[in-house]
């Protein structure tokens, strides 16, 4: 931000100050000077151009308003804030209503919150006066003319962007009037700019256009089309606010970079605007004339501007965070002369309520309240002791997660991976959901790799392909796992079916997750090779829920993945969606041959992706301690043929809701498919426990409860004992 010494005077009282004395009240306030240069402006008289280093976060200091008030504020009263320099009359409004003359329609006003019109009738289009003149060249621009440098002046002085239109030079719409539409460009429509180029808009470039087509790219610069001239009479003066995010994507994509685009990047509140824009037409009307027609067409979308938020804080914490004994009286001033005001007191004794000043978008929590106050005193003013103790606190819970989740995938044989967050699209559409929008980076610099990844599995993938390019092998196979993000967003029309039916997934728009890869087993037939990988990976998402969550963790399987999930990276005959308890907590299976062939990988691999945020949600683990059995169990083992749709899970709450007494535990041995088992079916293997923890069992006593465990199978799930007899 480039400031004019004088100008910064003019706005203090009694002002006087030098240099020296700004640059040294501004670095304290946290606004460092990197450069104060003596310049002569055109009327012959000296100032000083100050290059202020202003952060992301204070849009308000990118104006001299702005910075005035931290210099009256570090000034400790001796300064003080006048009001706009040169002080203008308010024009009074006469002649017929704007709203005869021009009508508005905000078609975009999620990312234009509130847009206004101001004409003025009768300007004569000229020179400006020396003082504006040497303000403006003080910090760098040249005069234009008397109307456009009156819009630059109070960019620089309020930090409010605004644009002019020459009134004759808009196209009309259907009722003669001159048509501002706020809306989306079309792909292929093109602007001339003020700068002399042409440049081609894509579909969703914001403009502000008129009856026929963009006159303006909003918030980043006018068109030449509808310019002011020295024939310009009328004018339509345009005060708006815009989306930070769709102006910063625009001016970067087209390599335009404004004082305008620059401000509203770093938000303008839509409660500045109507200072701004008195302002504005005051300054108008005095330099170069003209009548202000009543009335201002003002566009808030439908929505009322919001409330300035109220924030709560407590004096003895600004105490305890500063480390320094500030009085109630020196916190309460500190914050009212940076334009805070005082709304009452707090819920709790010694606590206030202070609303923020609509300059300052940055204000919301306790914390930032405590920074102004620790500014404004100065950081100078707070003792720093020579001893400061410290005291070393437990990891927190997500930590000791974290490494007992290494410690298990390390202990199965898996090494960690540090991989980058963008792959090519291709990559990216073989592990997105359906539906699902990719999110892309307009860096050239990227090339084809400008996607933010889905999926960590497409990274993994490419690790594996430069390890098989490096011959580098390890007993048992190669393991890879990462812990990262992943990025994608649904289409703003998904039902609210669809995003739960995605919870636990990939979530929102940035998700963390666990990926892993594993080779499949080097040894036994195609089938028993990918039998064994799955079993391998399942197994290690067994390890992995019961560690982080306990003994009662219990997952289920299904198969095939729900069209809501499935991707093309995952072979659908070979891959499943697994559930924790009643939560969605990812996807494993074998990789695709689509995907296996884009990598150019030799052999398939084992792919999970796991939800984190569901994996560590149940640390620390339930433990259950119980003595240990004085007698022994007695085992039964079952193989049951049953229909391909039937789950374990299915399998495991059948047997359990027999509630046989003497059962103690149920597992999963195997799954066999083949001949003899007819086609749709598979052969499920199983072994239960018994037990009883007084005395020795009889065999009558198992059999007994076996019998009635395969009658419910039977029963519920059409099961039948693979040797055809009785259990």
């Amino acid at each position: 931000m480039k400031a004019s010494l004088s100008w910064l005077n003019d706005l203090l009282s009694p002002g006087g100050l030098s240099a020296d004395a700004i640059e040294h009240a501004l670095t304290f306030a946290g606004l460092p000077i990197e450069s104060a240069t003596p310049v002569a402006v055109p009327s012959g008289a000296s100032d000083t151009c100050l290059d202020v280093e202003v952060t992301s976060n204070r849009g308000d200091c990118l104006a001299h308003a702005g910075l005035a008030r931290e210099i009256a504020a570090a000034s400790g009263g001796v300064q003080t804030l006048r009001d706009a320099a040169p002080a203008l009359p308010a024009p009074t409004p006469t002649g017929e209503d704007i709203a005869s003359a021009v009508t508005l329609r905000n078609d975009v006003p999620d990312l234009c919150k509130r847009f206004t019109l101001t004409l003025i009738r009768g300007v004569k289009v000229g020179p400006s006066p020396a003082w504006l003149v040497d303000r403006l060249a003080a910090i760098g621009q040249r005069s234009i003319n008397n109307v456009v440098d009156a819009t630059n002046f109070v960019l620089a002085e309020m930090g409010a962007p605004s644009h002019v239109f020459d009134l004759a030079r808009l196209s009309r719409d259907s009722s003669g009037k001159a048509a501002i539409v706020v809306r989306k460009a079309t792909q292929g429509e093109k602007l001339a700019l003020f700068d002399g180029t042409d440049r081609p808009l894509r579909a969703g470039d914001l403009v502000v256009a008129d009856a026929g087509a963009p006159v303006s790219l909003a918030g980043i610069m006018g068109g030449s089309a509808t310019g002011v001239s020295a024939a310009t009479s009328d004018v339509l003066l345009e005060v708006a606010t815009w989306n930070p995010v769709a102006i910063r994507t625009t001016a970067r994509r087209l390599a335009i970079r404004t004082d305008s685009s620059f401000r509203f990047e770093r938000v303008v509140d839509p409660r500045t605007i109507d200072e701004a824009r008195q302002r504005l037409v005051s300054l108008i009307v005095a330099i170069a004339g003209g009548k202000v027609c009543p009335g201002v067409l003002d566009d808030t979308g439908g929505s009322p501007l919001s409330d300035a938020p109220t924030i709560p804080l407590r004096t003895q914490r600004v105490r305890d965070m500063l480390g320094a004994d500030v009085s109630d009286d020196q916190i309460n001033a500190a914050l009212r002369v940076q334009g805070f005001a005082h709304a009452g007191a707090g819920a709790s004794a010694g606590a206030t309520q202070w609303r923020s000043p609509s300059t300052r978008t940055d204000q919301r929590l306790e914390i930032d309240l405590i920074e102004e106050v620790a500014r404004t005193v100065g950081y100078d003013k707070i003792p720093a002791p020579d001893v400061v103790s410290v005291r070393v606190g437990p990891l927190q819970g997500e930590e000791l997660a974290m490494r007992e989740l290494g410690r298990v995938l390390t202990g199965a044989g898996f090494f960690e991976t540090i991989t980058f967050s963008f792959v090519t699209k291709a990559a990216a559409n073989l592990f997105s959901v359906p539906g699902a929008q990719l999110m892309s980076v307009g860096d050239d610099k990227r090339g084809s790799e400008n996607i933010l990844r889905p999926s960590v599995l497409p990274s993994l993938l490419e690790c594996r392909k430069r390890n098989q390019d490096a011959r580098a092998t390890v007993d048992g196979g190669i393991r890879l796992f990462e812990t990262s993000s992943t990025f994608y967003q649904l289409p703003a029309e998904a039902s609210a079916a669809e995003r739960r039916a995605q919870d636990g997934l990939r979530g929102a728009s940035e998700t963390r997750v666990l990926s892993m890869l594993a080779d499949l087993p080097a040894t036994g037939t195609n089938h028993e090779r990918r039998q064994q990988g799955v079993r391998l990976i399942r197994g290690v998402i067994d390890t992995l829920a019961q560690s982080l969550h306990g003994p009662d963790a219990r997952l289920s399987i299904i198969a095939p993945i729900p069209a809501h999930a499935a991707i093309k990276g995952l072979d659908p005959a070979a891959s499943a969606m697994i559930q924790l308890g009643d939560r969605n907590l990812g996807i494993f299976g074998i990789v695709s041959p689509a995907a296996q062939s884009a990598f150019d990988l030799a052999a398939p691999v084992m792919l999970a992706e796991l939800n984190l945020a569901t994996l560590l949600a149940g640390y620390p683990p339930r433990t259950r301690l119980k003595a240990l059995p004085q007698f022994p169990v007695v085992e039964r083992d079952l193989s049951l043929i049953l229909a391909e749709s039937v789950t374990w899970h299915a399998v495991e709450s059948c047997v359990l809701a027999t509630r046989a007494s003497l059962l103690e535990d149920v597992r999963f041995v195997t799954t066999f498919r083949g001949k003899p088992i007819p086609e749709s079916k598979k052969s499920v293997s199983l072994r239960m426990t018994f037990r009883e923890p007084t005395r020795t069992l009889r065999d009558e006593e198992v059999n007994a409860q076996v019998d009635a465990i395969v009658q419910k199978l039977r029963s519920d799930l059409k099961a039948e004992l693979r040797d055809g007899g009785k259990a």
